[in-house]
């Protein structure tokens, strides 16, 4: 009997909790909101939904910053590899005065800015025109119709027109500016020698060009030797000996002149020539004065070795950036291919 009773009791309680449950009796939301347990959990979700969204900032803000670096890197990547087809350099403060450049063998000194250049955060573009002094400006041109524009600042620090917010460090950028552009203040006193080690650039007969580090060792080189001072009679009377004619005989000069070599030095839109000979060198000053040394035909051949010498070791450069890219370019198309076979596998 009490066993039975016992069971009326358990299903009874249990058949009250349903319908209580069914009637939804349960704390109101007033109560719940009110309650201590409540206050606690609202104040802690409001603290990781204010640190969640101080790192969801700062997480888009590095999204930004890190493509707005892709974008100056790809654009830097362009200029150097660029096909270009004209480039005008002017001062910073008037491009009344430019020059337009059209020889492909100066090309090379335009695209080199884009692949010299470095980003520095030592300055921001505010500081750089507050502090230094614009001094030229470059508009390169490529075949694309693109234009480059490139502001050269004192120190040789860069802004690219493209790219306003980052400041760039470029070995060598005033080089065009101050091979082809006059000098405004008076141009220095200065013998020969110091004059063809100061130009910024020079080119070969082939019109290929070297910078001033180049020339300023072939410069120094042709300084240090031991020359006799000569003429063009001189050294004509010599080649007409060699080719068995007489010293008075009228000639033209192609029918006794050896194979020569004239490299030109550009300083401040000026230019200078110095032609290589057998055991000759002429060298036509700015003044328009012919200067003729005799030295020996090994000094000659160590003049050339020099220039032969940066060809090797840029040629070599040129040879290990191509390489790269081309590897870059092999492991690009792998993945494109690898994304396609990937995707046809999927949708299989």
């Amino acid at each position: 009997m009490n066993k039975r009773f016992k069971k009326i009791l358990i299903i009874t309680a249990l058949l009250i909790l349903a319908m209580v449950c069914m009637t939804g009796c349960k704390p109101s939301k007033k109560k719940v909101e009110s309650s201590k347990y409540y206050k606690e959990l609202q104040k802690k979700y409001n603290k990781v939904k204010k640190e969640n969204e101080k790192l969801q900032k700062a997480n888009d803000s590095q999204e930004k910053v890190s493509e707005a670096e892709k974008r100056a890197e790809k654009y830097l990547t362009k200029i150097a590899r660029d096909s270009l087809v004209k480039m005008e350099v002017g001062f910073a403060d008037d491009m009344d005065e430019s020059v337009l450049i059209e020889d492909e063998g100066f090309f090379v000194l335009g695209t080199n800015i884009g692949e010299r250049a470095n980003r520095t955060t030592k300055f921001t573009p505010e500081a750089l025109i507050e502090n230094f002094k614009p001094v030229y400006q470059y508009i390169l041109f490529d075949e694309d119709n693109a234009v480059y524009e490139i502001m050269v600042y004192e120190s040789d620090y860069v802004l690219f027109s493209d790219l306003p917010n980052y400041v760039y460090y470029v070995p060598g950028a005033s080089i065009m500016g101050d091979a082809f552009l006059r000098y405004r203040s008076p141009y220095p006193a200065s013998n020969l020698f110091h004059r063809m080690a100061d130009s910024p650039i020079m080119t070969d007969s082939k019109g290929r060009c070297y910078e001033n580090a180049t020339v300023l060792e072939t410069a120094n080189y042709v300084n240090r030797l031991k020359k006799v001072k000569s003429s063009r009679e001189k050294a004509e009377k010599e080649w007409k000996k060699k080719k068995g004619i007489k010293a008075d005989q009228e000639v033209e000069a192609s029918e006794i002149e050896p194979e020569s070599k004239t490299y030109t030095y550009y300083s401040h839109s000026n230019k200078l020539y110095m032609t290589l000979y057998d055991k000759y060198i002429s060298i036509l000053n700015v003044d328009g004065n012919h200067i003729w040394y005799e030295v020996s035909k090994e000094d000659i051949q160590g003049i050339k070795d020099i220039l032969r010498s940066e060809r090797e070791a840029l040629k070599k450069k040129q040879s290990s950036k191509k390489d790269s890219d081309d590897t870059e370019e092999s492991h690009s198309k792998e993945i494109e291919e690898e994304s396609v076979v990937g995707s046809d596998d999927s949708q299989n």
